[in-house]
């Protein structure tokens, strides 16, 4: 007969119940869920002296998930994809149920219609035990244990529902917490959405949510980013008053959103789980260097779909399948949010969801704001919506005459004629002037004396000679080939006349070898003539009467090799009629034809007023000669077009005449309203971009 030691069973009651007690002290305590269940299975797992243990919860739309587990290793399931998957219906058949369960090894769990719902598949006792919050099941504790009597088998189930008294204390806190975070939550998104909301003007709505959001989302730094024109502009950061366009942080940052808005989608860095492009990766690093930021989240913010309007007879089905359409086109990001972390690299506890929930308030916000200042004239509504002391008794004589001047300025600007003169620039040449060229390939041996810049110089005067090695060869190969040939043909010439042995045969092969060698000397005359006369081409001559305007000559040639063809130098003829050559933008160009065609039909000249760079200070007066017809690319002026002005000489003073002077010159194309004259350039470029593409 076995005898029970009451004082050991009294002691292990005591230390269950300590347990307990510790289990209840700890659901108490300001904990995190896995800390309190990790803390939980390892206390039960110690009383009951079991394997192991698992502590499952019922999550969002009944997904049940494991919150801790120890001890799994040695129940055989994590080795066989066929227990997981057992397993995985045994927890679901113990979640159903309404108490708690004991499954023996290998046993089945039947239903009330006697049917197996799951098995255990491994070899120890599962003891289960549910979590029942609020007449709902929370959750569920389950145990693996070796075999036992079973009045002992019943003790551990009893001892584990016990347990899941503190537990479900414990998530019935967490709810609490829960929920007074959401109304702290809700109070906070209220406000934030009451501010984001005041104002229409981009800028202030930007600033607004920059620093409405931080506190929303609980990050270290937010910024807002605005479409203006074709690009996103940085407008507010928060916690900052301005901004520094010339910051290289700030060109990082607008560099980065670009590319983030060109792709489309939300960036989360870091995010190993996603594979960014080259071009992302790239403005990434370069901003994370400048900024230092641990975790940042860059949110694209697209113009919200319109919302089909509920009507008497129900929501209009054309509307709702309009907003629901997908565009055509990917529409373009109208700003952007970019919310930075410095002391964190994750986005755990909810910060995706509450960055998501900013962004959302700050496309509508930030759409409605650009909607009303895209209005047309909305500067001017603007202005008079906030002038309206202008319109009071005290001021209206004021605004009255502003009014009227304005008016009067606005008439004088359309009614006015005034002179459009367009202005070109150009240089100053003498008409008569010519480029020496090499007239064969060589090297510059010598410079004539007093060839140098400002000589005069006369017609057919040597200014340089060339040497060339090839040319000198040849002519030397040519002389001493003519020499053979003519020692030959004089020697065969006395063997024909002096020796009478020869035969008659042989005397006929002679004279027929005297005639070829005749012919072959003539053929060597004629290539020594051709090379004296291309010899003749190594001096360089003057082809006109002038000036060298070239610079530094005998630096720039002497011991040079030069090409046929090649400009050496330019001699200019100051004495005789000088001229301006400018260039004019292609698109001034219908201007001055129609004045030059309308000139001529009236037997007149179209005049030209110029300065000289080197008397900036005196007008004169010049008439267009000429007008090339093809518009030529000349460096940074772009498409130009050659006008050749002619002008009178005398009136200027001969130092004032060097070749090459820059000029600048307005020709003169007849008589327009005073404000066309003014704004003939913004007139042509609202007609080239905007009015020709409404056509």
């Amino acid at each position: 007969m076995s005898t029970v030691d009451e004082r050991a069973v009294e002691e292990a009651r005591r230390q269950i119940l300590a347990i307990v007690d510790q289990i209840r002290a700890l659901a108490q305590g300001d904990v995190k869920e896995a800390e309190f269940f990790s803390a939980l299975l390892a206390k039960s797992i110690e009383a009951m002296g079991a394997v192991g243990g698992i502590v499952w919860l019922v999550r969002d739309q009944g997904r049940v998930e494991s919150v801790t587990g120890q001890g799994v290793e040695h129940t055989g399931i994590a080795q066989d994809q066929d227990a997981q998957t057992a397993h995985g219906k045994l927890v679901g058949a113990l979640m159903g149920n309404p108490t708690g369960l004991i499954v023996p090894p290998r046993a089945g769990l039947t239903t009330a219609d006697g049917s197996t719902a799951a098995n255990n598949p491994t070899d120890l006792l599962v003891v289960a035990a549910p979590i029942d919050r609020a007449g709902t099941r929370a959750g569920l504790i389950e145990i693996f244990h070796q075999r036992n009597a079973p009045e002992v088998e019943r003790g551990y189930l009893k001892f584990l529902e016990e347990v899941t008294q503190p537990a479900r204390t414990f998530l019935d806190r967490q709810q609490l917490v829960t929920l007074d975070s959401q109304q702290t939550a809700l109070v906070q998104v209220d406000r934030f959405s009451r501010a984001v909301h005041e104002t229409l003007d981009p800028v202030a709505t930007a600033f607004v949510l920059a620093n409405e959001a931080r506190r929303i989302i609980g990050c270290d730094r937010v910024s807002v980013l605005v479409k203006r024109g074709r690009k996103l502009r940085l407008e507010a950061v928060s916690g900052q008053e301005s901004i520094e366009r010339r910051a290289s942080a700030v060109q990082a940052v607008e560099a980065l959103v670009r590319v983030v808005a060109k792709a489309g989608d939300p960036l989360w860095h870091p995010d190993p789980a996603t594979e960014l492009p080259p071009q992302i990766e790239e403005e990434l690093e370069v901003y994370v260097d400048e900024s230092h930021a641990t975790a940042l989240a860059i949110i694209p913010l697209e113009k919200p779909k319109p919302t089909p309007v509920v009507q008497t007879g129900g929501v209009d089905a054309v509307a709702v399948a309009k907003a629901e359409a997908t565009p055509k086109t990917a529409p373009e990001p109208i700003g952007a949010i970019v919310a930075e972390w410095f002391s964190s690299s994750t986005f755990e506890g909810g910060k995706r969801a509450r960055v998501e929930l900013v962004a959302e308030h700050g496309r509508v916000a930030l759409a409605n704001a650009l909607a009303h200042t895209s209005l047309p004239l909305y500067p001017l509504l603007n202005f008079l919506g906030k002038s309206r002391a202008l319109t009071t008794a005290r001021n209206l004589p004021k605004t009255i005459l502003a009014i009227l001047a304005t008016a009067a300025a606005i008439l004088a600007l359309v009614l006015v004629p005034a002179d459009l003169r367009l202005e070109g620039k150009g240089t100053l040449e003498p008409v008569h002037h010519r480029d020496v060229f090499a007239g064969i390939d060589g090297v510059v041996e010598s410079i004539a004396p007093g060839v140098e810049h400002a000589a005069d110089v006369k017609e057919g005067q040597l200014l340089a000679s060339l040497r060339n090695i090839e040319l000198d060869v040849a002519l030397t190969d040519v002389l001493g080939r003519k020499a053979a040939s003519e020692e030959q043909l004089v020697s065969t010439r006395r063997a024909i006349l002096e020796d009478k042995k020869i035969s008659a045969d042989e005397k006929t092969r002679m004279a027929g070898r005297a005639a070829q060698l005749q012919r072959e000397i003539e053929s060597l005359e004629a290539q020594r003539t051709l090379y004296e006369a291309k010899k003749l081409s190594l001096a360089v001559r003057s082809p006109i009467d002038g000036v060298i305007v070239t610079w530094q000559v005998r630096d720039r040639l002497m011991l040079r090799p030069v090409e046929k063809g090649q400009v050496l130098l330019n001699v200019a003829d100051k004495t005789g009629p000088w001229e301006l050559e400018i260039h004019l933008p292609d698109d001034r160009l219908g201007h001055v034809n129609r004045a030059y065609s309308e000139a001529r039909a009236a037997g007149r000249a179209l005049e030209v007023d110029y300065i000289l760079a080197t008397d900036p200070g005196t007008r004169h007066v010049g008439t267009v000669r000429e007008i090339h017809e093809q518009a030529e690319v000349r460096g940074e002026q772009g498409n130009t077009v050659l006008l050749r002005i002619t002008i009178d000489p005398s009136r200027h003073e001969k130092e004032e005449l060097g070749a090459g002077a820059s000029v600048t010159a307005r020709i003169n194309c007849g008589q327009r309203p005073l404000g066309y004259v003014i704004f003939h350039d913004l007139v042509a470029f609202i007609q080239q971009h905007i009015l020709f593409r409404l056509w």
